[in-house]
């Protein structure tokens, strides 16, 4: 591909870009301007369709997880992405590292207390547990370890498989219903193509601007918490804007250099701080807490998967329903990007290092952080229900630092962490959209076009900002989550084709 020599030389898909680009802004402007009509609207449209395909939500999460396990232990394992002689061209250290932090890694900051607290103060009515008991302490941590392991990986690493193998098969343009190729054929028609790139698009577009809002919003918590006089409007706009520049610099490295450089930072700040958590906390406790959550999560697992008990109840809406539905909208332009870097990887190394080994440090750092929280909310059970409803789950962190005695170290430490977390997540996300917007691909697929990268991330930053100043992040979140429900008809699709794929791969791979 030609580099483009002025900034504004677009390199762009039109029915793909453009209409994800006007509709982020229309949504963003009517949540400014009718803040109570909006949010009021698509809540309404958000809870009929969590209400109507909630059982397809978890089936599909689930159909998902028992295929990997299935494709991992089969013949297809030995195959090698982008043919036998294949090279991969990152480090396994390095790819694990920007696997992690471009998935889940910022939502296990922010939820790795907050959540099993709020199950814990209001446990789920078909499990008969006393809020606030020991029991439903237990059953938080499965319930915690379901929502953020095995289960929503394997809804990022169903696409992000089948997307990488016939992208480097042909070097075909990057797009996501190449994922589905074994079921819809190679000959997929060109606007069905568009419109399953745009609606993917938007989706993700709308899901990092409501997260990188949620994450200014949990840095600036954390800063007020250390400097109660600094002004929150102007702090906000100072924290969105040392995000944007960093992204800027990261991305026009590339991902050989500034993805890579800052996940490997990101995943040397995590393990340091998790460490450091069990040394200065009771290090029994939570290796307590770990197995407890394994245990909690065998229990469970086929329960909360197939909603056995839990079909119809509010909390299976609010919790397990609502996040398959943020994952699988995000999942078919993150495999994207996963498939991208996956080159040169067997398709057993690629399941290993995409699915097994992130979701078990996701379940880890779940235990640590999750069980100490649950130690110290059984203690003081009033003092942290009247927290986490008045301060909001992103003060709950702050409130274990504090209780632990270490509040300015682990502050620090997690701010820190944060922002290299939202930096690095845009840094692989904006790849991923430059990739599908582009209209004329690079030679070397793991080059994006950087203008469309800075277009992209420029946009989600000054929304999110925007947002957080006038009307709230929760609006374009939603929006996000509604965009899960063609998502998970396309992902139905994309398991069927991987099956097919696993069964006979003659069919469809030459080499």
């Amino acid at each position: 591909m030609k580099k483009a020599n002025h900034f504004f030389q677009f390199n762009i898909r039109f029915w793909v870009f453009w209409p994800s680009f006007i509709l982020l802004i229309l949504a963003v402007l009517f949540s400014i301007l009718f803040p109570d009509f909006f949010i009021t609207s698509i809540e309404q449209i958000q809870k009929v369709l969590l209400t109507n395909f909630s059982l397809g939500f978890s089936w599909v999460s689930f159909a998902m997880t028992i295929i990997v396990l299935i494709t991992f232990f089969s013949p297809i394992g030995k195959v090698r992405i982008g043919g036998k002689h294949a090279q991969p061209r990152l480090p396994r250290l390095s790819w694990f590292a920007i696997v992690l932090c471009t998935t889940i890694a910022v939502g296990i900051l922010f939820w790795g207390s907050a959540e099993p607290l709020s199950h814990f103060l209001f446990p789920p009515e078909f499990k008969n547990l006393n809020s606030k008991s020991v029991e439903a302490a237990d059953f938080s941590l499965g319930a915690l370890f379901f929502h953020w392991g095995f289960t929503p990986y394997a809804i990022y690493i169903v696409p992000a498989l089948t997307f990488s193998v016939f992208f480097y098969q042909d070097r075909n343009k990057p797009s996501i219903s190449l994922a589905a190729k074994p079921l819809l054929g190679s000959n997929l028609n060109k606007r069905m193509e568009n419109i399953i790139d745009g609606i993917s698009l938007f989706s993700l577009v709308t899901g990092m601007a409501g997260a990188l809002g949620a994450g200014i919003l949990s840095l600036s918590g954390g800063f007020l918490k250390l400097f109660p006089d600094w002004n929150m409007g102007v702090l906000s706009g100072v924290i969105t804007l040392v995000i944007l520049l960093t992204f800027v610099i990261s991305s026009s490295t590339g991902i050989e250099r500034g993805i890579k450089n800052l996940s490997l930072i990101n995943l040397f700040f995590f393990i340091l701080i998790a460490i450091l958590f069990v040394l200065l906390g009771e290090g029994g406790k939570i290796l307590s807490s770990i197995k407890i959550g394994f245990i909690e999560y065998g229990k469970n697992f086929l329960d909360l998967s197939l909603q056995w008990n839990g079909a119809g109840s509010t909390w299976t809406y609010d919790w397990s329903v609502f996040n398959f539905a943020m994952w699988m909208a995000w999942a078919p332009v993150t495999a994207v990007f996963l498939g991208k870097i996956a080159y040169g990887r067997t398709i057993r190394e690629f399941l290993l290092f995409n699915w097994f080994l992130p979701a078990l440090f996701c379940l880890i750092w779940m235990g640590v952080f999750g069980g100490t929280t649950l130690d110290l909310a059984i203690l003081h059970p009033e003092f942290y229900q009247n927290l986490f409803q008045t301060s909001g789950p992103e003060s709950i962190i702050y409130q274990v630092f504090e209780d632990l005695g270490y509040f300015k170290l682990f502050s620090y430490l997690f701010i820190l962490a944060i922002f290299i977390s939202y930096v690095t997540a845009a840094d692989s996300s904006t790849d991923a959209l430059a990739s599908l917007s582009m209209k004329k691909i690079s030679e070397d697929p793991f080059q994006s076009d950087t203008n469309l990268k800075i277009i992209w991330g420029t946009l989600i930053a000054f929304l999110a900002w925007i947002m957080i100043l006038f009307s709230g992040i929760d609006g374009v979140r939603i929006l996000s989550v509604i965009a899960g429900v063609p998502a998970l008809f396309f992902l139905l699709i994309v398991t069927v084709s991987l099956l097919l794929l696993v069964i006979d791969p003659k069919k469809y791979l030459r080499d």
